[in-house]
């Protein structure tokens, strides 16, 4: 076997290396180095964290932004526990599932495009990370029916071509597993992706062949390393595809999965990025991770997992709080503190203190974590101390209620009683699924959900996320000019045209494009303007009630039919001013809370 996947005492490659040597490579092809935006997304209210290293550039892709570059390469801060990509139930129990990770990326936008990637990638991994090509299979979009798409046979070629891959291992798979959608509509592709073979000796490689345990099958022996991605299609509302103008190429690779890889460990969690959180925690817990304890073992990587996620969260400027994102977050506190109770005996706050290790471990390649420690420190304490004072009654009311359904021979938590749980105690709902399951229970989904609508429950904020416009509404948007920044009346009142209008996807308001307009889009912590848009006799037409940027449009929101006319947009200017206080008050007190 090689040595590349032979367990060894020490690490032989950091992940910071690992890191800096992605970043160089590409650094000298051509590529600019583009820092990670904030792990939740600042200026696009379609998404509560950032779930990929494309989503700074999604602009770009959509066709409504520019960047004075065509090539770009970064480490981009990820976090996913929600939608479409959600890998929260699998932290812990596996060993390479994360809520907060790190992807490493290359884009071209409008530059090159198959050729360069597929061979930029071989030669990373097999002459700059040193991977044994033996252990590498590749996989490339074998086509769709339904879409009327071909198999890509031009990537097969190309890896036959320009690499020394034993043609065997170029395996094709369907649209689920190698063709990459943005969402619903927008840009969208074929993929590439390249996969290794952690299998142990005497392990048949062979075993990449087969369906039921190879590559893409049910297991984790053939782990997924990168992904290509071939942007050449727009897919429109109706569903079909059309080619786009220009093609673009977006990869990612998880640093934790390459770092594992490079030291031959079994595990993403039994690298430098983890091991100095689980020595931090042992000294609190008396325990040893890897001592012989499953359950002390799922509890010891939920920990570090989701101190590594607050801490990012918090140093990017995220706050707990019953809604969206900051409920989110203090969902994962309540999770790791939940594990720490029940399996590693601690009782007083303890997450928090792992915060500065985090910092140090991550604080090279992000600087706000280590300036921020304190402060992101204070704020998971104290929610740890809130959560504390309920925790202990919560975990016996829950054995109350799991021997009351065990007895009565029912295998289903009820949800009434259990959403009690929640409003009670403060335990979130994939938490008391999570405690049920260890029973060999099932909660009431139904009935939590009833529950929780007659109780008015106000954390049900995701709905404000979803993406306000479909990229064939976006099409050829040309760039608003904002005014919101100049002397004098044009700072909030403005004549303007109106370039485009409709219905938000789904439904639930009307939008409007100006050519020109004086409103503040939401972004860098601070709400949107509101105001009105007046005809030209003066009469109010429509009320702007939220105002978005998506790329360089920035987007009017309101209840009413959108108008058609030339307009006068204007902002209300008491309400602007308030914001700015309050926006500058919040600044204020986070510096305070840092020094």
């Amino acid at each position: 076997m090689s040595s590349a996947t032979t367990s060894s005492p020490s690490l032989r490659v950091p992940a910071a290396t690992v890191r800096a040597q992605f970043v160089q490579f590409f650094q000298q092809r051509g590529h600019t180095f583009v820092p990670s935006s904030p792990v939740f997304p600042q200026d696009d209210p379609t998404l509560l964290f950032t779930n990929a290293g494309m989503n700074q550039f999604k602009d770009v892709f959509l066709g409504t932004g520019t960047r004075p570059y065509k090539r770009a390469v970064n480490s981009q801060k990820c976090i996913r526990v929600s939608g479409k990509h959600n890998d929260l139930e699998e932290v812990g129990v596996d060993h390479y599932h994360h809520t907060f990770f790190e992807m490493l990326g290359n884009w071209s936008f409008g530059d090159y495009f198959k050729r360069d990637a597929i061979q930029w990638s071989w030669e990373l991994l097999t002459q700059i990370y040193a991977l044994p090509k033996d252990r590498l299979w590749v996989t490339v979009f074998g086509g769709d029916q339904n879409d009327g798409l071909p198999a890509d046979e031009e990537a097969a070629k190309l890896w036959r071509e320009l690499t020394d891959i034993d043609p065997r291992r170029i395996l094709r798979f369907g649209r689920k597993a190698n063709f990459w959608e943005m969402g619903e509509t927008g840009p969208c592709g074929p993929c590439t992706e390249i996969h290794f073979d952690t299998g142990g000796p005497g392990s048949d490689p062979n075993d990449g062949f087969d369906a039921t345990k190879g590559v893409n099958g049910p297991n984790a022996r053939f782990l997924e390393l990168w992904n290509n991605v071939f942007m050449e299609f727009n897919r429109q509302d109706d569903g079909k595809l059309v080619v786009l103008p220009a093609q673009h190429v977006d990869t990612g690779m998880g640093l934790e999965r390459i770092a594992r890889v490079l030291n031959g460990k079994a595990s993403n969690y039994d690298t430098d990025l983890f091991e100095p959180l689980f020595r931090a925690t042992e000294a609190r817990c008396g325990k040893r991770y890897g001592g012989g304890d499953g359950r002390a073992d799922v509890a010891f990587r939920v920990i570090a997992d989701h101190a590594r996620a607050v801490s990012i969260a918090f140093a990017d400027g995220a706050l707990p709080s019953n809604t969206g994102r900051g409920y989110v977050l203090r969902r994962l506190i309540r999770r790791a503190a939940r594990y720490g109770r029940q399996e590693l005996g601690l009782d007083d706050p303890f997450l928090c203190e792992l915060v500065p290790s985090v910092a140090a471990i991550l604080g090279d390649a992000f600087p706000e974590v280590r300036t921020r420690v304190e402060h992101v420190a204070l704020l998971v304490r104290e929610e740890e101390l809130s959560f504390g004072r309920t925790l202990g009654r919560g975990l016996v009311r829950f054995g109350e209620l799991e021997g009351k359904t065990v007895k009565s021979g029912a295998k289903t938590l009820p949800g009434a009683e259990a959403f009690d749980l929640y409003a009670t105690y403060g335990f979130p709902q994939d938490l008391i699924e999570l405690m049920a399951r260890e029973k060999g229970l099932a909660l009431d989904a139904a009935g939590f959900a009833a529950a929780e609508k007659a109780h008015q429950d106000a954390s049900r904020s995701e709905g404000k996320f979803k993406q306000l416009l479909s990229a064939e509404q976006l099409a050829g948007l040309p760039p608003t000019k904002s005014t919101y920044h100049e002397a004098g009346d044009a700072a909030a009142r403005l004549s303007a045209r109106i370039v485009r209008s409709g219905r938000v996807l789904d439904d639930s308001e009307s939008w409007v494009v100006l050519d020109a307009s004086p409103f503040y889009a939401e972004g860098g912590g601070q709400v949107g303007d509101v105001g009105v848009l007046r005809n030209v006799q003066g009469q109010v037409v429509f009320e702007v009630t939220s105002t978005r940027r998506i790329g360089s449009v920035v987007v009017h929101c309101g209840p009413y039919s959108a108008p058609q006319q030339d307009v006068i947009a204007e902002v209300d200017v008491a309400k602007r001013d308030a914001t700015r206080k309050n926006h500058t008050a919040t600044h204020f007190l986070h510096k305070a809370l840092r020094d």
